[in-house]
């Protein structure tokens, strides 16, 4: 299989999320009004993850752990919402992704790894005696949606969630959502003359990734070298798409993780947003029928809970709207007690 290679980006498209270079960090108003502790798990004797809660210094009864999507985002890059959240008495943990900030190895925020290192940084965060007899929620978005579920699989659950422009069931099927709205991050990994051809290709790839469970990437391209010309699909219109890390996200379903959910749940989504399907997310739900899950889509908002035209390329991008930092506060004081 020829390789090649690639940072898995189904969530974020490298327009919007190559942000290694910009300036989407700031530093928290008034910090000193807080309580400040610094958290750091060190796995494998090699790679830190560092994080830091901040706790308002008056009463308070809620914190919420935030995590975030792909791409190399520190835990500065939250500050809008997270001066809100702290203004309105509720706490936050945020932490560095692996090679990121204060975290040290080489950055990778694949799910499987991300996962892995967000549970071990929470088990040191579970230490702190600024959470005692506190609720403890999970904000998780885009990517860092899939992480919760797939932690909660893992049995680290929250008191409560909130999912913020997460992909609801199979987030594989985010790749054709994107095509079909011109993201142009995977001309390389699906390749096709036109947009029904480049879908077709990925049905067919999806099909074969189901129908064979428990073969690796290279057994599934051996597969689909042999059985793709009976169906008029050009096996290298998929070749670049068939790396081990693509078949394991392809594999992810969080359908029953979200069947199971026993706590209150908020899925929010802007009705704007090109990368995760607003419609498709509100059609999954209705088929789950969790009542501990409430769905709000958000008028005029995208991905990122901005407007269009917000420059991506600087920390405005994090400047999430007043009306989701309002309802998020509304809804945690309702639902959490």
């Amino acid at each position: 299989m020829k390789k090649v290679s690639i940072i898995l980006f189904f969530f974020i498209s490298n327009f919007i999320f190559s942000q290694g270079k910009f300036n989407n960090e700031k530093e928290i108003k008034n910090i000193q009004d807080y309580n400040i502790e610094e958290i750091s798990k060190t796995i494998n004797e090699t790679i830190t993850i560092f994080g830091i809660l901040l706790t308002p210094k008056s009463n308070y009864n809620k914190i919420l752990v935030i995590v975030s999507g792909t791409g190399k985002i520190s835990q500065k890059a939250h500050n809008y919402l997270t001066e809100y959240l702290l203004e309105n008495n509720i706490g936050v943990f945020r932490f560095d992704k692996r090679g990121v900030g204060k975290s040290t190895g080489e950055y990778n925020d694949q799910p499987k790894i991300y996962t892995s290192d967000f549970i071990e940084i929470y088990r040191a965060f579970e230490k702190s005696k600024f959470i005692k007899n506190k609720k403890i929620g999970f904000l998780g978005h885009s990517l860092g949606g899939i992480v919760t579920t797939l932690s909660i699989e893992q049995n680290i659950k929250p008191d409560f969630l909130i999912q913020w422009s997460a992909p609801i069931g199979k987030p594989r099927e985010l790749l054709k959502y994107q095509i079909e709205n011109g993201i142009k991050n995977y001309d390389k990994l699906i390749i096709g003359k036109n947009t029904e051809e480049r879908i077709n290709t990925i049905n067919y790839v999806y099909e074969l990734i189901d129908k064979n469970p428990n073969k690796t990437a290279w057994e599934l391209w051996k597969i689909g070298k042999k059985e793709s010309k009976k169906i008029n699909v050009n096996k290298k219109a998929f070749s670049n798409y068939l790396m081990p890390h693509n078949v394991e996200f392809a594999r992810i379903d969080n359908t029953k993780t979200y069947q199971n959910i026993d706590f209150p749940t908020l899925i929010i989504i802007g009705k704007e947003d090109v990368l995760v399907d607003p419609k498709e997310s509100e059609l999954k739900l209705e088929k789950i029928g969790n009542p501990s899950i409430e769905f709000q889509k958000i008028d005029g908002l995208n991905h990122f809970m901005t407007i269009k035209g917000t420059d991506w390329k600087t920390n405005e991008i994090y400047n999430v709207d007043l009306s989701f930092k309002e309802f998020l506060v509304e809804w945690i004081n309702e639902n959490v007690k």
